[in-house]
């Protein structure tokens, strides 16, 4: 009886600290994107020790750019905040042999609070707008 006790006071804890954890992040959803229907996204944002916030973005089942009319390079993640739009970085493929397999990954940390995620598909890594062609937008964003 006391050992059945004690493994569930065990699992008891282990799920307030998953949930704990879970609790910790915001997940982003995004609406079906019109440009790449077939992409699904996936972000959360959480935020650090330091007051700044982490953001992490996967996106399965996107198209190389280049396969995008008119075909472009790169993809680039910005953020819309209260200061205005930031750009982040570039949303990488998965490179090499597995690179048509369609996966692409973003992780970064930045001190702006997001309300929005932006995904663009850019020629020029350098840009400091983004340009009009807009691949993925999220629904705004409420951080816990």
């Amino acid at each position: 009886m006391k050992v059945i006790l004690q493994k569930n006071f065990f699992l008891i804890g282990l799920l307030l600290v998953l949930s704990g954890i879970n609790s910790c992040s915001t997940k982003v959803t995004f609406p079906v994107s019109a440009v790449v229907p077939a992409a699904e996204p996936a972000a959360k944002i959480s935020k650090n020790k330091t007051g700044g916030y982490d953001l992490e973005l996967n996106v399965s089942k996107l198209a190389l750019p280049e396969r995008l009319s008119p075909p472009k390079k790169h993809y680039l993640v910005w953020i819309d905040t209260d200061q205005g739009l930031q750009k982040l970085g570039e949303l990488s493929n998965n490179s090499g042999i597995f690179r048509n397999r369609g996966n692409a990954a973003f992780e970064t940390n930045t001190s702006y609070r997001p309300t929005v995620i932006l995904v663009t598909a850019e020629n020029d890594l350098e840009t400091s707008f983004p340009g009009s062609h807009v691949v993925l937008k999220s629904r705004p964003i409420k951080i816990k």
